[in-house]
């Protein structure tokens, strides 16, 4: 009976186990998409995605792979090139401020942690002046490397207005110590100037880059819009793509409509993602009309909702959606097995994280090269993943808590048949008295 129970057991353990079990991958055949990417030479390579990327894969792209004929991954770098301009002050302490002749210098301990910075703001007294800059940068405070030389910060003024720049950039560096020297403007100074103060920052700057794509213009509807007369376009983008913005082209000199722009993908969750006034006065050149979103979106399908009142429709001759281009670096460090080919449509991929990157910015030293790819093409090994056990045999998980039951029941009958076979032990009888 024990070893009945204990095989029932192991069944017990093995059916559970396939129940949980996955089938592993070891192919592209469940990526469902790919398409084939022009580059051959080895090198750095930059590939702007295409709308078809972003409506058959995840919104995170992390279903993305790149691989040679051969199956040789090709590790890759996504970067979303939004327009930024942000600053961040670096703590530093001031010490061994100094006066050299016609110059004054300063050196700065930004701490230990090696934190990036790649300029300095120097705060000097007096007005009317340009005065030369010299930034040095070291790792123990008395060996000195230059960083910068030559720029100079400057500061005029008038009665009703001033002017000035007292920042210096140079390049991006980790150095504990800064050392600043300011030179006197030999027409304004009769001394070294002052330096009151010296902030490092860190300072993040990226020209941003665009992609627009021109949508089909809809027919526009009337209705009734909070209580007045309005007008309704619902405009398609032609995938779920990233969309910040969207430009119209109205062919009339002179309007001013308030506007509401909607997401309508869900219609039981209609969202408001911009509002404002479509204005343009008489005079006016007839460019487009811009409504920047308050956040990005990942988006189908838009409802633009114009206030007419007494007015006629707006003629709106066409619409086009705009988002920073999503690039796709790459780095071939020998020719691929040709085709080289960028897979994806899996919804459960696991995110790659790769290495390559983290270092990224650092080993690129001119732009990559750019380089395109084809149409997107349905994979011919793609199969789907088979659904779990569960749903394949909705039947089994009943079976598994029937033998499930079955070998508690036997084992705990075992137990009970054990315990009965055994004979209760009663009280020890007591010695015989010995005669006397």
């Amino acid at each position: 009976m024990k070893k009945l129970a204990v095989i029932i057991f192991f069944c017990v353990i093995l059916a559970l186990g396939l129940i949980v079990s996955a089938a592993a991958q070891t192919s592209m055949s469940s990526w469902q998409f790919y398409m084939e990417v022009n580059a051959g030479a080895p090198g750095f390579y930059s590939l702007t995605l295409p709308l078809d990327v972003f409506d058959k894969s995840r919104s995170d792209l992390a279903d993305l792979r790149l691989l040679d004929a051969s199956g040789k991954e090709v590790p890759y770098a996504i970067w979303i090139r939004r327009e930024l301009n942000e600053q961040r002050e670096v703590t530093g302490r001031l010490f061994n401020q100094a006066t050299k002749g016609t110059a004054s210098e300063v050196s700065v301990d930004l701490g230990a942690d090696g934190v990036e910075h790649n300029e300095v703001e120097i705060e000097t007294g007096g007005t009317n002046f340009r005065r030369r800059v010299e930034v040095e940068g070291g790792d123990n405070g008395t060996d000195w490397k230059g960083l910068k030389s030559g720029d100079v910060i400057f500061g005029f003024g008038s009665q009703s207005r001033s002017v000035q720049s007292n920042r210096i950039d140079y390049p991006t560096s980790r150095y504990r110590y800064l050392r600043i020297r300011v030179f006197a403007d030999e027409l304004a100074d009769k001394q070294a100037p002052i330096i009151s103060n010296v902030r490092a920052i860190a300072a993040v700057r990226q020209q941003g880059e665009r992609v627009s794509w021109r949508l089909a213009t809809p027919y526009d509807q009337l209705l009734r819009y909070h209580g007045v007369p309005a007008s309704e376009w619902t405009i398609d983008l032609g995938a779920r793509v990233p969309c910040d913005r969207l430009q119209i082209e109205v062919d009339t000199d002179s309007f001013s409509r308030p506007y509401q722009l909607e997401a309508v993908d869900d219609p039981q969750n209609i969202r408001l993602i911009a509002s404002g006034e479509l204005t343009r006065r008489v005079g006016e050149e007839r460019k487009p009309l811009e409504i920047a979103f308050d956040n990005e979106e990942q988006i189908r399908k838009l409802r633009l909702v114009v206030d007419d009142y007494s007015n006629q429709t707006l003629p709106i001759a066409a619409f086009t959606a705009q988002a920073p281009a999503r690039q796709l670096i790459f780095e071939l460090k020998q020719p691929p097995v040709r085709p080289l080919r960028l897979y994806f449509g899996k919804a459960n991929a696991t995110p790659t994280r790769y290495d390559f990157e983290k270092d990224l910015p650092a080993r690129l030293t001119t732009s990559p090269a750019r380089t395109e790819a084809g149409p997107a093409v349905q994979n011919p090994e793609y199969k789907p993943e088979p659904l779990p056990l569960t749903e394949r045999i909705p039947w089994l998980i009943y079976l598994v808590l029937f033998v499930s039951s079955v070998a508690l029941g036997l084992v705990l009958l075992s137990l009970a048949r054990s315990t009965m076979r055994t004979p209760a032990k009663g009280p020890p009888e007591p010695a015989a008295e010995s005669g006397s």
